[in-house]
């Protein structure tokens, strides 16, 4: 299998489409005003077991993150330290755009959010957590917005470091890697801390490493490709389900095993399936999605996004309203860079 930006694309969608049912399923004390689910299967919340699964979609981001930082490092000519900086620019470009949407939402129209568990202010005016806020470095206004100082702090500090070695000294890229994950696990780490990064860094790594030595395309992958029909998604069946009750038992700890082999066998059954164009539209959104959807399902519209009650259903309406509001808002982006560049080849006069 060719892992091309397609490929990449299924497995971004498939990775979003696992956060949005982790977060709607997987967070019972976070339904408000009675808010609640019916499960598909009566009397057993099979929601709460894919929800918990769900959270493997930070290793998988993290993952495909690593595997595409390196190919496109592999084909620049700059360092690996302004190759790390550029990726950084365009995370904090998108980051920043829908935090000063969806925040200033918050601040005008829901001044009497509370904070989990908490009667502290959610959307606080003060200046200061506003600046933590728009630089990533507090989840204060988003929870689910933790993600971004671990993945900034992975960028700054790890990126340039990693890609400089993983070609002629992988061996000592495992041992630093591995060691991180390691010293993260004996002080217990908070997965969502400030620290979380030298947790979640060795998914990063497992992608640099996969791109490095052409996984998706090698030796296991032209082997897993002599399967066919029913046996190729019987084999891929049984690695997603052994992984599936690993992290169920183990937790996140065990991602990095699994986790590249994990998207091969998802990719390759949705490719069965005939969905790969839906996951890979849906793949295109994915990081605007991740931004926006839990404004919908948590902090502006719980109420709405639980109306039909029906697990099914709320998943779809939740899928929905967020693809539908990135849209709008990528399409009137696209617009606004197409005038401004107009202007800059075009000027009047």
């Amino acid at each position: 299998m060719e892992f091309t930006k397609e490929r990449t694309n299924i497995a971004k969608g498939l990775a979003i489409l696992l956060m949005l049912s982790h977060h709607l399923y997987s967070f019972h004390d976070r339904l408000l005003n009675g808010n609640y689910y019916i499960p598909l299967i009566p009397s057993f919340d099979t929601e709460l077991y894919i929800g918990n699964f769900g959270n493997v979609c930070i290793s998988m981001f993290l993952f495909l993150s690593g595997y595409g930082m390196f190919l496109g490092y592999s084909h620049s000519n700059k360092s690996s330290l302004q190759y790390s900086l550029g990726k950084l620019k365009d995370f904090y470009l998108t980051y920043w755009i829908y935090f000063l949407i969806f925040v200033p939402i918050g601040l005008i129209f829901f001044k009497d959010e509370t904070l989990w568990n908490s009667n502290e202010i959610r959307y606080s005016i003060d200046l200061r957590i506003f600046l933590e806020g728009f630089f990533g470095w507090s989840p204060r206004y988003n929870g689910e917005w933790w993600f971004v100082h671990t993945f900034v702090l992975l960028i700054l500090f790890l990126s340039p470091l990693y890609l400089r070695l993983v070609r002629k000294k992988s061996i000592l890229l495992c041992l630093i890697s591995i060691s991180l994950f390691l010293i993260s696990l004996i002080l217990k780490v908070n997965y969502s801390g400030i620290y979380s990064f030298i947790f979640w860094q060795i998914s990063f790594t497992v992608g640099l490493i996969c791109a490095n030595s052409n996984f998706f395309s090698g030796r296991l992958s032209q082997r897993l490709e002599s399967f066919r029909g029913c046996w190729k998604v019987a084999l891929c069946t049984l690695v997603i389900l052994i992984f599936f009750v690993s992290r169920l038992r183990f937790g996140a700890k065990v991602d990095f095993i699994f986790i590249a082999i994990f998207i091969y066998s998802a990719v390759t059954i949705i490719d069965i399936l005939r969905l790969s164009k839906m996951f890979a539209y849906f793949g295109k959104y994915s990081f605007p999605m991740w931004l926006v959807h839990s404004f919908f399902c948590y902090y502006y519209l719980q109420n709405f996004i639980y109306l039909p009650r029906w697990s099914p259903l709320i998943f779809t309406l939740l899928v929905s309203t967020t693809l539908l509001s990135v849209i709008l808002i990528e399409n009137t982006r696209l617009y606004v860079q197409n005038r401004l560049n107009h202007r800059r080849f075009f000027p009047k006069g």
